[in-house]
Order: structure tokens, then C-alpha cells, then sequence
């Protein structure tokens, strides 16, 4: 008999497309979304189970959160499909040169939503969800400039270390997970409780609720993705921001206002592009610093740190703003809100120049008080 339904299943997806269009579909009594019965889920993932080294087993705890995703979550899933056209490309170029399964990609699915500035109770930050002791462990930089756990790049290439590391301990993919969730630790423990059992589920009683939930969220989030169209999940259009980017090594400190104004973007897209620095400005502690910028807008900025530079070794530079030709005083009129940074951020001079011309002794200003300005028109 058992025989028999493994020849009926295999008949009956030998065309999926007649299936579907063939196949009374269940539907959720709520929502009217399409669910399938159990043999329909277990045969779908015993075949993606054929193309990966993973074990993609199929039980109770899988369809819950095959339910959550298809059902409860499906708009936050059509978010992270649409995502993943951005950053899959650059998580499997990194899985291959570690040769690493490539379906540890969805890890970063549900760690993060594929969200860089991604934050989570415990504080573990990024796509990977790194808390900050391990990012240590991989020479991820923390400091009061920038995370590196935002970086893209730089966390996927840790992550995939991290992963080897420990499928190498464990020798098996989905102990290494739950190992990257709860720790390695805590699966050498559960392993010891259990007397010496290595199958994660059948460490499932000694293992805690995180870890036994995050294997199956994984083998449901590769399910979803493979059969978005069955569940008729819409991923989100792609964001055209995250087209066509480049890289620029900056060797300066730089603010992201400059930035924007230099390359003409609104700062808001500066800071998506770059979320690995938390201060809106780009540091230099003697190493060069990444810029990610779109391609025609990296040469946009090359061109205006030309010019900067050229600016730089113009003699005219060491002058006094009052002193470079074309120089030309006006009268400004201090107005409600007008502060000292503000006024010469408008008219491209600095506080001490609006002091010396003022002969100002203190930095309060008073509504209708009379300065003196430097233009260059």
C-alpha cells in the first residue's frame, strides 16, 4: 500500500501545472488563502530535500510555520521575497566561496527579515543577528561610529564562518543552526541530557523553545519561497535604490549631508545604502572607509572630490573668506530661530568668521540684531 501512494503522488505532480489547475485547493476558512493537505506538503519538501545537503524533514512543526508564513505573516514574506532579489545574490556568493549550502541563505530570512539595521530583544543586530561578543569573535568592528554587524558584506562573510565552524563541531547542518540560535553550547548540553542523541529532533524535549522553532521556521521560509506562487504570495517590487551599486574607499571624515549635497541624493538614502555607520558621517582612523553609492552617482562624487582637491591646492584658500576676489559684504538681519551654526551653514562661512566680522563677544543673537556677512556673488 505504501508503494501504491508513493506511485500516486509521484503521477500526480508529474505536471504541477495541470495539478493546480485540476486539484480542489483547501482555503483557509479566514482568509480564503490556498493550504494543501499534509501529503502534499511532505512531497513538495521531500523533493527540495533531494537537491541539498540539509535535512528537510516534514512534520507538524513544519506546517505551523508553513501556516504563519502562507497565512498570519504573508505580507511581512512578500516584504523579505522582495529583499531577497538584493541580497540573495550577495549571501550566495559568499556561501560559495566557503562552500557552504546555499539554502543557509533563508538563516538570514529568519534572523532578520533580511533587514541590516534589524535589532532584536538581546540586542543582536543585522542581517545575521549578531550579538555584540561573537561579533568580536570575527573582527566585526563596534565602535561609537559604526557596527559592522550593519554591514552587509562584512557580516555574511562572518556569518559563513561562523556556520563552518559549526557544522565542523557538530557535523550535521541542523545542529549547526540551532547552534548559531541558542549557541553551541546549549546543544552540547542538550546532546549530554539526552544520553548522547544527535538528532536534532529528537533533541527536541531538551533543547530550548527558540531552538526547537528555528529549524522548522527555516525549512518553511525555503518551502514558501520555492511555492510563493501556489500560496499566491506577490514578492514586493525591488527597490531600483539597490540597483547598479558601487563601492568607494573614502579616506577622509565626511558627513552624509555633504555627501548627499555633492551627489545630489536625499540623505535618507545615503543612510539606507550605508547602515553600518550610526552618526551619519563616515570616520577615518587611519585605514580607508567604504562608501556604497549608486554607479553613476560614485562617479558624480569622484568628480566633486576632484574639485575638492584642486580647491584645496588653490592659494586663494589662504586667504580669509573677506579677502578672496570676489568678496562682498552684506547686511543680515538675525531672524526667529536663527542661531550662529545655522546662519553660517546658509551662507558658507563659520561661526568664528561671523565673530570676527561682529566683533560679537558672546554667542547669543537677538531677534532683528544687524550682522555683517562675507558672500562670495
Amino acid at each position: 500500500m505504501k508503494y501504491l501512494i508513493v506511485i500516486f503522488l509521484w503521477l500526480f505532480f508529474a505536471n504541477d501545472v495541470a495539478v493546480m489547475a485540476n486539484y480542489p485547493i483547501m482555503r483557509d476558512g479566514e482568509s480564503g488563502y490556498p493550504q494543501f493537505p499534509d501529503l502534499v506538503y511532505e512531497f513538495r519538501i521531500a523533493e527540495l530535500n533531494k537537491t541539498t545537503p540539509l535535512d528537510l524533514t516534514y512534520n507538524q512543526h513544519v506546517r505551523r510555520y508553513i501556516e504563519i508564513f502562507t497565512l498570519e505573516r504573508r505580507a511581512q514574506v512578500e516584504q523579505f521575497m522582495g529583499r531577497a532579489q538584493w541580497f540573495f545574490p550577495i549571501i550566495e556568493d559568499y556561501l560559495q566561496r566557503y562552500d557552504l549550502p546555499l539554502e543557509l541563505r533563508y538563516l538570514a530570512v529568519i534572523e532578520s527579515g533580511l533587514d541590516p539595521l534589524a535589532r532584536s530583544s538581546s540586542n543582536a543586530i543585522g542581517l545575521w543577528q549578531f550579538l555584540f561578543g561573537t561579533a568580536q569573535m570575527f573582527d566585526l568592528r563596534i565602535t561609537s561610529f559604526i557596527d559592522e554587524r550593519r554591514d552587509v558584506f562584512k557580516s555574511t562573510d562572518a556569518a559563513c564562518r561562523y556556520l563552518r565552524y559549526l557544522y565542523n563541531i557538530f557535523g550535521d547542518w541542523n545542529l549547526a543552526l540551532a547552534a548559531y540560535n541558542g549557541g553551541p553550547g546549549e546543544v552540547e548540553k542538550a546532546i549530554v541530557r539526552s544520553g548522547g542523541e544527535r538528532d536534532y529532533w529528537k533533541l527536541h524535549p531538551y533543547i530550548t523553545e527558540a531552538m526547537r522553532n528555528f529549524v522548522p521556521a527555516i525549512i518553511a521560509i525555503k518551502y514558501v519561497f520555492h511555492n510563493a506562487d501556489q500560496h499566491l504570495l506577490v514578492p514586493v517590487p525591488h527597490d531600483p535604490l539597490f540597483t547598479n551599486l558601487d563601492t568607494l574607499q573614502i579616506r577622509q571624515r565626511i558627513n552624509f549631508a555633504t555627501i548627499a549635497q555633492r551627489v545630489g541624493m536625499d540623505v535618507n538614502n545615503i543612510r539606507r545604502l550605508n547602515p553600518v555607520y550610526l552618526l551619519d558621517e563616515i570616520p577615518y582612523a587611519g585605514q580607508p572607509m567604504t562608501l556604497v553609492l549608486p554607479r553613476n552617482k560614485a562617479l558624480d562624487f569622484l568628480r566633486s572630490e576632484n574639485q575638492f582637491v584642486i580647491a584645496q591646492n588653490n592659494p586663494t584658500n589662504n586667504l580669509l573668506p573677506e579677502q578672496r576676489p570676489g568678496a562682498t559684504p552684506i547686511q543680515y538681519i538675525v531672524q526667529p530661530g536663527d542661531f550662529l551654526h545655522k546662519i553660517a551653514m546658509q551662507f558658507g562661512c563659520t561661526i568664528d568668521d561671523i565673530v570676527r566680522w561682529n566683533n560679537l563677544t558672546n554667542m547669543n543673537l537677538a531677534i532683528g540684531m544687524r550682522l555683517m556677512i562675507w558672500t562670495r556673488e
